[in-house]
C-alpha cells in the first residue's frame, strides 16, 4: 500500500485570486501547492487588457511577498495571466497580448455566459458574437477558457441550471469547433456526463482539452441537498448526479493527454457565501491538492495524477513542468479554521468541520 508519493509541483489551470485583501490571504495557499497557475480575469472591474493583467500579476507577486504564510516556505510560484472575453476586448489587443510586455504575456481569453456566475455582466450572451476576435485568437494561437453553459435561451429565459452544460455541449461547442477549427480550447470545469462523452471522444492535446476542478470529483447532488443545502460546494457549473461525477472521476484518472487539473478555487467573504441568496464560488486551495491525491488513491490510479495534475496542463499552454517537486503523504487530517484576510474578513474553504457537510476527513496531506 502506497503511503508517501512525490510528484512534480503541480499546475492548476484554473484558479481566482480576486484583489486587494481576499488576494493577500488566499494567493499564498495556491502558491505552496502549485508552481504556476492560470489566473481568472473576472475581477470587478474585469481583466481584458494587457495592461490589467500587469497590474494584476504585480499585485499576486507583491501578496506573496509579504505573506506571512510563506514566511518559512520557498516559491517559485509564478501567476500566468489570462483576459476576459468582454465586448470591449479586441483583435488589436490579442495581437498585442500575445506578444506581451513587462515581463507578462497573456496565455488564455477567458469566457463567461452574461449573467451565469460570479462577475459575468461583462461576458457575450452568445460567444459567437465574438467573432473577430475569435478570428484573432486562431490566427495567434492563443486559448479560448470556457465556461461551457447556456444560461439564458434566445427569448431571455433562464434555462434549467442542471442541463446549462449539458446544452452548451450539445449545441454551442460543435458550433465553435467548426467556424474555428484551429482554435485551441478549453472546456473549464467539467462536471457531465454529457461533457465527458464529447471530451473522451474529440479531446485532442494542443487542440481540444478540459480542466477537472476536485470539487466535481468529490461530490453530487445528494450531497449538496443533505441536511439543508451546502453552499460551500455551491458552485457553476453545479455538483450534479452521482452518475455524472463518476463519469468524471473516470476520465481524469484514465491518464488522458488532454485532460488535467483546474482547481477553479474560488474564495468568497463569509457574509456572502452564507447569505440567503449564497454567491457561486467553491473555496478549495487549501486543500485541493490533498483532495486530488485521496481521490486518485482510492481510485487506484496514484500513477496518473502527476500527469494530471503536473504535466498535461504546462504542455497545453506552452510551458515546461516544474523542476521542483512536492512530496504527500498518507496521513488523516481535517481542516477547522477559516482563512482570515488581513480586514478580519472569514473565508472558508470545503472539507470545513464547522461549515462543511460535516465530520470530514481528509486522508492526504503535504509533507512540511
Amino acid at each position: 500500500m502506497t503511503d508517501t508519493i512525490t510528484i512534480k509541483k503541480p499546475f492548476d489551470a484554473h484558479v481566482h485570486l480576486r484583489r486587494g485583501a481576499m488576494l493577500r490571504a488566499v494567493t499564498p495557499y495556491t502558491a505552496t501547492r502549485f508552481d504556476k497557475a492560470i489566473v481568472m480575469p473576472n475581477t470587478d472591474p474585469p481583466i481584458d487588457t494587457l495592461d490589467a493583467a500587469i497590474e494584476y500579476k504585480n499585485e499576486i507577486l507583491a501578496a506573496l511577498q509579504h505573506s506571512n504564510v510563506l514566511q518559512n516556505v520557498r516559491t517559485l510560484f509564478e501567476p500566468l495571466m489570462t483576459m476576459y472575453l468582454t465586448k470591449g476586448l479586441t483583435p488589436q489587443e490579442i495581437e498585442r497580448a500575445a506578444i506581451g510586455a513587462e515581463g507578462t504575456k497573456i496565455y488564455a481569453v477567458k469566457s463567461y455566459p452574461y449573467g451565469a456566475t460570479t462577475n459575468s455582466q461583462w461576458g457575450y450572451r452568445d460567444i459567437l458574437e465574438a467573432k473577430d476576435v475569435l478570428k484573432e485568437m486562431e490566427r495567434v494561437g492563443m486559448p479560448l477558457l470556457l465556461h461551457g453553459e447556456v444560461h439564458l435561451n434566445e427569448h431571455g429565459e433562464e434555462e434549467d441550471p442542471y442541463d446549462g452544460e449539458r446544452l452548451f455541449i450539445a449545441d454551442v461547442l460543435p458550433r465553435l469547433l467548426e467556424t474555428y477549427p484551429k482554435l485551441k480550447v478549453s472546456l473549464e470545469h467539467m462536471s457531465s456526463a454529457q461533457a465527458v462523452d464529447f471530451i473522451e471522444k474529440n479531446g485532442k492535446e494542443g487542440r481540444l482539452v478540459a480542466t477537472v476542478t476536485p470539487t466535481h470529483l468529490m461530490y453530487d447532488r445528494r450531497q449538496a441537498f443533505s441536511g439543508g443545502y451546502r453552499t460551500l460546494i455551491h458552485m457553476k457549473p453545479l455538483v450534479k448526479t452521482s452518475d455524472d461525477r463518476e463519469r468524471v472521476r473516470d476520465i481524469a484518472t484514465k491518464g488522458l493527454p488532454f485532460v488535467f487539473a483546474g482547481t477553479d478555487s474560488a474564495p468568497h467573504p463569509e457574509s456572502k457565501k452564507f447569505s440567503s441568496c449564497c454567491v457561486f464560488g467553491v473555496f478549495n486551495s487549501p486543500v485541493a491538492l490533498e483532495l486530488y491525491t485521496q481521490i486518485f488513491d482510492e481510485l487506484g490510479a496514484l500513477d496518473k495524477l502527476e500527469s494530471f495534475v503536473s504535466v498535461n496542463g504546462p504542455r497545453f499552454y506552452g510551458v515546461e513542468p516544474s523542476a521542483e517537486t512536492i512530496t504527500l503523504v498518507k496521513k488523516d487530517w481535517q481542516t477547522t479554521e477559516p482563512v482570515v484576510t488581513d480586514e478580519g474578513v472569514k473565508v472558508w474553504p470545503i472539507c470545513n468541520t464547522v461549515h462543511g457537510l460535516g465530520n470530514e476527513t481528509i486522508h492526504w496531506q503535504i509533507k512540511g
